[in-house]
Formats: C-alpha cells, structure tokens, sequence
C-alpha cells in the first residue's frame, strides 16, 4: 500500500477536481515534453542528413563542372581542327602554278648570260614577267624563240624601254 505524505498545511493541501487537473496537466507536460524531446532529436536528425545530402551535391556539382570545362576544350579543339580542314581543302582546291612553270621554264633558260630576269609573276593561267637585256642579238634571239612558239595562247608586250647604261627592259604578259 503507497503512502501518501502531505507537508502542506491542511488547508492550503489541493483537493477534488483542481487535484484531477494538476495531475492530467502534469501528465500532459511529461508527454509533450517527450514529444519535444523527440522532434528536438528528429530534426537534429534531419539537418545532419541534409548537410550530408548538401555535401553529396556540392561533390556531384564540381565534377560536373570539371567535365563540362574538359569538354568545353575538346569542342574548342574539334572546331579548329574542323576550321583547320576546311583551309586545307580550300588549299587543295586552289589550282596549281606548276603547269605554268614547266611551260615558262625553257624560256628562262634560254634568257642570255647578259641578261637578267629582275620579275616573274605567275598564277594559274597566266605569268607576268621583266627582263632586262643587255645586248640587241639576246632581245631578238628571245622574242624570236616565244613568238615561234606555239605553247601560249597569247604573247603581251606590256612595255617596252631602253636604258643605255642597262640596256633593254622588257615585260612581257603571258596566257
């Protein structure tokens, strides 16, 4: 049998209904306090697990930004190489002089030792050229030789002049 043991004053001792209410009241504080308690503990709990979720993000973030700045270089690579071959296509496309120069070449050869060939000029249809002839004979053996010829369509004497410490100046604009 429980013993109950009042120290108050028997006229301050609380009794009947108040009694009831204090008794729930501190029922009800022992459970909301547990209940506190618990939601205290419950969202300690649930920061913990967002700032690790938060960290896990952060992580995830950062190498995705690794690879987009790796693949950003690897596109910036790709579109030089594709600049890159179009100039090169564009190159190949470009006709040759070469055809010119091997039709043009035993012409040189034959310019005499006087003689000097101060410019040429080609491209690939045509060829500018100047010389400059020291004697009348090499001016002559020389025009003689591309007028004969039947390699160009067409032999331009463009201009024409004399010098008498150089000697001859001729150009010529050849298709």
């Amino acid at each position: 049998m429980a013993v109950t043991l009042n120290l108050l004053p028997t006229g301050y001792a609380v009794s009947g209904p108040l009694g009831k209410v204090l008794k729930l009241v501190r029922m009800l504080n022992v459970i909301l306090l547990s209940g506190f308690i618990i939601f205290v503990m419950g969202l300690g709990a649930y920061f913990v697990f967002i700032s690790a979720q938060s960290k896990n993000i952060s992580l995830e973030n950062d190498g995705l930004k690794s690879q987009i700045a790796a693949q950003a270089k690897t596109e910036q690579t790709i579109f030089l190489l594709k600049d890159r071959i179009t100039k090169i296509n564009s190159v190949h496309e470009t006709p040759s002089s070469v055809k010119v120069f091997t039709k043009i070449e035993p012409f040189l050869a034959s310019i005499g030792q006087n003689s000097d060939l101060i410019e040429l000029s080609i491209d690939p249809q045509k060829f500018d050229m100047s010389v400059v002839f020291r004697t009348n004979s090499d001016l002559t053996e020389f025009l003689s030789k591309i007028s004969n010829s039947d390699v160009f369509k067409s032999v331009t004497l463009t201009t024409f002049g004399y010098n008498p410490a150089s000697g001859y100046l001729a150009t010529f604009h050849i298709l």
